[in-house]
């Protein structure tokens, strides 16, 4: 595993998503370096990156594993171009409407009027159906057990000529990376059971079967990747989920 060493003049401690905690990062040659918080987030991005790799999802990040000053973490490219810029759901909503997205959402009682709430705001003020955005993610996140899908990573681009979705990003907290809230000789099923969801419930399955699925999976080039990955639960994890959902996720070999 390659260690990056980046000098303390590249740091920026605002670019952050996550809510779990104070993350380091660094920007440097048009990527963004990542150090780990609290478990194994770097690897659990490359993972879920090599799982988009093999479906039909065309718009994620790809993140590589890495060692950053010899701390573990991830990698990723820049995807913004030149004059364009991340307005997530959570800024809009409060540029648009004042207060917080996620208090206005849980006023709401229905799952499906929360989602339906969301779309309709986004349509309204930025002009995008971000309804296919929130089906990929939300499904995916079922899959993947992400605990950290808040609005402030559910997110559009702004350019001059106006907004498009972002790419699926920020997947560290998923496949049980986080050590403090699953800690390691657990029972991983016990485990998996109790992981809990963001941002329109707490129940994955709940949040996803609103909007279905339109995600494929090629399962054989899934699992044949997977056999290079060295790290026991993470892998126990994803073989899970993934004989779990398979109905769910169909084949992208047709």
């Amino acid at each position: 595993m390659t260690d990056y060493r980046i000098d303390e003049s590249y740091r920026r401690n605002d670019a952050g998503f996550s809510s779990l905690g104070v993350e380091s990062k660094y920007y440097k040659d048009g990527y963004w370096y990542k150090q780990d918080i609290s478990g194994y987030e770097g690897l659990a991005e490359e993972v879920c990156s090599m799982v988009l790799r093999h479906s039909n999802v065309e718009k994620y990040i790809e993140y590589e594993a890495c060692m950053i000053n010899g701390r573990s973490g991830c990698r990723s490219r820049n995807f913004l171009k030149e004059g364009e810029s991340i307005v997530t759901f959570k800024r809009l909503y409060e540029i648009a409407c004042g207060g917080d997205l996620t208090d206005r959402v849980y006023t709401i009682r229905d799952v499906k009027e929360r989602i339906q709430f969301v779309t309709d705001f986004v349509k309204e003020y930025a002009g995008i159906d971000c309804t296919g955005y929130l089906r990929d993610i939300l499904s995916f996140d079922m899959l993947v057990l992400n605990t950290d899908r808040h609005f402030h990573n559910l997110a559009l681009i702004r350019s001059d000529s106006g907004y498009r979705e972002c790419p699926i990003f920020d997947n560290g907290a998923s496949l049980l990376s986080n050590y403090g809230m699953f800690p390691p000789g657990e029972e991983l099923e016990e485990q998996i059971s109790c992981a809990s969801a963001k941002p329109f419930s707490g129940s994955f399955e709940q949040q996803a079967v609103v909007l279905g699925t339109g995600i494929r999976l090629d399962y054989d080039a899934i699992y044949e990747e997977m056999e290079k990955v060295q790290h026991v639960r993470l892998k126990k994890v994803l073989k899970y989920q993934l004989k779990c959902y398979r109905s769910f996720f169909g084949s992208a070999e047709g």
